[in-house]
C-alpha cells in the first residue's frame, strides 16, 4: 500500500517511528510507565519488567540478565502526550492483497466456515487495520464461532488449523520459537493484558493452553500446538489495533465477562489444631502461575488504590510489609502473603481456625480484602477505651473474625462519640485504616506512627477537630487533597514515608505550627507552603529536593528549618526574610553559594557542612559548621 503523496509518506514514517519507540514490545501498549533495563538498555512498561523479574530476571528481547532498572521519564512523557493527543490517523484504501483476503473470508463466512474465515479476515486487517468491511465480517464470524462453543461444549484450545493460499509469508517456527518455554512466555504476557483479562472467551482459550502445557512432559510443541502458536501470535501478538478490535468485539458479544481478577482454586489450612507456632503450612496451591500473578496484582491494588506510582517500588513496599524475600517469584509470594494473613487472623480469632472451612481459607481477592479489613478493625478496637473488655466477652470471642469486625461500626456509634485522643503507635503493624475510624468525629489527637499504612483515605477530612496528626514511619506514597480540610491542625508529622509529592491544599492548614516531611522522596514543595503563617518548625531533610520555592520567605514565624541531605544547588534570597529563624540546616547538599541576606541573622545555629561552597558571607553571632567545603 503506497501513500498518494510524499507528505503522507513522511507522516507515515514519522508515526511508525514514534510508535515503535513508545510502545512496549511485549504488550504493545503505550509505555506511560516506561522503565529502562541495564545493561541491555531496552525499555518496557513496568508491568512487563515486574513479570520478567518475577520469572527469570531476563530481558524479553535479548535474554540478558537484568542487573538493575530505572524509570525512563523521556519515554513516559512521549507516551503520555501520545495518549492524550494521539497522532492523527491516516486512512488508506485497502491494498489488493487485503481485499483478496477479505473476499476469501467473506466467501468462507457465507459457507458457515467461520473459524477459517476469521483467519483470512485477520490477515486482511493486519494489512489494513482500518478496513471497515473486514472488521464487520470479523465481528460476525467471532459471534457465530463463539456462540457455537458456548451452550454446552467446552471451548477448544484454539481454532482448528487454517489452510490459505494467500500471499502472506508465514513465519516458520524455529527450534527456539517452537519450544514450550517460548510459547508459555508468550501466553503469560498476553494474559496480563487488561483487554484479555476482561474477556472471558479469549482468557479461557489462553488459560486452557497454559493448563495443557503444564501437564505435558515434552519441551517441544507438537504440530497442533505450532498451529495454535501461529493463531495466538496472529490474533493477539502482532498487531495492536487488530488485537484491541477483536477483544472489544468479543467483550460486547459476551456480557458475562470475568472480573479483572480470577478466583484462584481453593487451598485450605490443615484441619489439625493450631499449634503454638500458628497455623499449619499451606500445601502448594493447585493453580497456574498466571492466576497467582493476577491475584498478586489485585492485592497490590488493595494497598495502592490510586493506581499510580512506581509499580516496582510498590512491590518492594509489599515485600517489606509481609517480610517477603524480594527474590521470590510472584507465584511464591501469594501463598506466603495468605499464610501470614491467616496466621494473624488465627491469633485474633482462634476458634474460627480450629475447623477446616475451605471456602473461607481460599486464595481469593474477596477473602484477602475481608481478612485484611477485619484484622485491622480488631487491632484498632483493642486500643479504643473499653474495646478489649468488650472483645473478651465469651459470646463475642466465639464469633468468627468477620462477624466480630462488623460489630465495630455499631460499637463506635454507641461508645466512641467522646473519644478525643487515640494512640495507635504500639507496634500494631496496621496495614489499612477501616472506615469506622472516620466516625470518631471528636478526635483531637491521632497517632498512627510506626505502622505499615500505604494509603490515607480522603475521608480523613471528616476529622475536623484534629489538632495533632502523627503518621511518622509508615509506607505512605501519597496524601489526599482532603488533608486541607483539617483546618484546626497544629502538628502534622509525615516523616519517614514514601511520599513523592505534597498536595497544594496543605496551604489551607493556616494554624499549623510544626510540619515534618523529612525522610521521604519529595522532589518539589508546593508554593502554597508559604501560606502557613504560624509555622514554627519545618523539617524537609532527607528528600530529593533540587529547589525551594521563594514563598518560603513568607513563613515569618519560622524558627527551625531543616533542608539537609537533599540535592539543592541554590537557596532563594527570600530566606533572608525569616527574621525569627534560630536554626538552619543546609548540610549535605550541592550548594555553591548562599544568599548574603543570611548574614543578617543573629544567634543562629547554621550548618553548611558538606557542600561545594568556596566562599561564605560575613556571619556575625552564628554557631557555624562549614566542614567538608572547598573553602
Amino acid at each position: 500500500m503506497i501513500p498518494s503523496s510524499s507528505t503522507s509518506s513522511t507522516q507515515v514514517t514519522f508515526r511508525t517511528t514514534v510508535s515503535e519507540n513508545i510502545e512496549d514490545a511485549v504488550s504493545g501498549e503505550l509505555m506511560t510507565r516506561a522503565v529502562t533495563l541495564f545493561p541491555c538498555g531496552h525499555t518496557f512498561n513496568e508491568d512487563t519488567v515486574i513479570q520478567c523479574l518475577a520469572r527469570n530476571k531476563l530481558c524479553p528481547l535479548d535474554r540478558r540478565l537484568i542487573e538493575r532498572h530505572a524509570p525512563n521519564y523521556t519515554v513516559r512523557h512521549l507516551a503520555e502526550t501520545a495518549e492524550s493527543h494521539p497522532l492523527e490517523e491516516i486512512k488508506h484504501e485497502p491494498s489488493e492483497e487485503a481485499v483478496g483476503h477479505f473476499l476469501r473470508g467473506k466467501e468462507l463466512a457465507e459457507k458457515g466456515e467461520h473459524a477459517t474465515a476469521i483467519e483470512a479476515l485477520l490477515q486482511a486487517l493486519q494489512l489494513t487495520p482500518t478496513y471497515e468491511k473486514a472488521q464487520a465480517y470479523l465481528e460476525f464470524c467471532l459471534k457465530r464461532s463463539s456462540e457455537a462453543s458456548l451452550p454446552s461444549q467446552p471451548l477448544p484450545p484454539f481454532p482448528p488449523s487454517f489452510h490459505s493460499k494467500d500471499k502472506v509469508k508465514e513465519k516458520s517456527l524455529s527450534s527456539t520459537e517452537s519450544s514450550k518455554e517460548r510459547y508459555t512466555e508468550l501466553i503469560f504476557n498476553l494474559l496480563e493484558e487488561p483487554s484479555i483479562q476482561e474477556n472471558s472467551i479469549l482468557k479461557k482459550i489462553l488459560e486452557n493452553q497454559v493448563e495443557e502445557l503444564m501437564n505435558q512432559e515434552s519441551e517441544e510443541l507438537n504440530e497442533k500446538e505450532k498451529v495454535s502458536y501461529k493463531w495466538t501470535e496472529k490474533l493477539l501478538g502482532e498487531n495492536k489495533k487488530v488485537r484491541q478490535f477483536v477483544a472489544e468485539k468479543l467483550r460486547q458479544i459476551h456480557s458475562d465477562s470475568f472480573s479483572l481478577v480470577p478466583v484462584a482454586p481453593q487451598s485450605s489450612i490443615s484441619s489439625s489444631p493450631i499449634s503454638s507456632k500458628g497455623i499449619q503450612p499451606f500445601a502448594p496451591p493447585s493453580t497456574t502461575p498466571i492466576s497467582m500473578a493476577s491475584l498478586y496484582n489485585a492485592i497490590m491494588q488493595v494497598h495502592f488504590p490510586e493506581g499510580r506510582g512506581d509499580f516496582i517500588a510498590q512491590a518492594g513496599i509489599l515485600d517489606k510489609i509481609y517480610e517477603i524475600e524480594s527474590t521470590l517469584s510472584i507465584e511464591a509470594k501469594v501463598p506466603y502473603i495468605f499464610q501470614k494473613l491467616f496466621t494473624l487472623a488465627a491469633s485474633l480469632s482462634p476458634l474460627e481456625f480450629v475447623g477446616n472451612a475451605k471456602e473461607s481459607k481460599a486464595f481469593t481477592l474477596s477473602n484477602y480484602s475481608s481478612y485484611l479489613l477485619n484484622i485491622n478493625r480488631l487491632l484498632i478496637w483493642q486500643k479504643l477505651p473499653g474495646g478489649t473488655e468488650y472483645l473478651n466477652q465469651t459470646q463475642i470471642k466465639a464469633l468468627p473474625l468477620k462477624k466480630k469486625g462488623e460489630l465495630l461500626t455499631q460499637w463506635i456509634e454507641e461508645q466512641g462519640k467522646n473519644i478525643i485522643k487515640l494512640d495507635l503507635d504500639d507496634e500494631l503493624d496496621l496495614t489499612i485504616l477501616p472506615p469506622e475510624i472516620w466516625q470518631l468525629s471528636q478526635l483531637e489527637w491521632l497517632n498512627l506512627s510506626n505502622n505499615q499504612l500505604t494509603t490515607l483515605s480522603p475521608e480523613i477530612g471528616q476529622l475536623s477537630q484534629l489538632q495533632s496528626l502523627w503518621l511518622h514511619n509508615n509506607q505512605l506514597t501519597a496524601i489526599p487533597a482532603e488533608i486541607g480540610q483539617l483546618t484546626k491542625l497544629e502538628v502534622l508529622n509525615l516523616g519517614d514515608n514514601q511520599l513523592t509529592a505534597i498536595p497544594a491544599e496543605i496551604g489551607q492548614l493556616t494554624k499549623l505550627q510544626g510540619l515534618a516531611l523529612g525522610f521521604n522522596q519529595l522532589t518539589i514543595i508546593p508554593a502554597e507552603i508559604g501560606q502557613l503563617s504560624h509555622l514554627h518548625m519545618l523539617h524537609l531533610g532527607d528528600n530529593q529536593l533540587t529547589i525551594i520555592p521563594a514563598e518560603i520567605g513568607q513563613l515569618s514565624q519560622l524558627q527551625s528549618l531543616d533542608l539537609s541531605n537533599n540535592q539543592l544547588t541554590i537557596i532563594p534570597a527570600e530566606i533572608g526574610q525569616l527574621s525569627q529563624l534560630t536554626s538552619l540546616d543546609l548540610s549535605n547538599n550541592q550548594l555553591t553559594t548562599i544568599p548574603a541576606s543570611i548574614g543578617e541573622f543573629s544567634w543562629m545555629a547554621l550548618d553548611l557542612s558538606n557542600n561545594q561552597l568556596t566562599v561564605i558571607p560575613h556571619l556575625p553571632e552564628v554557631i557555624l559548621n562549614i566542614e567538608g567545603n572547598p573553602l
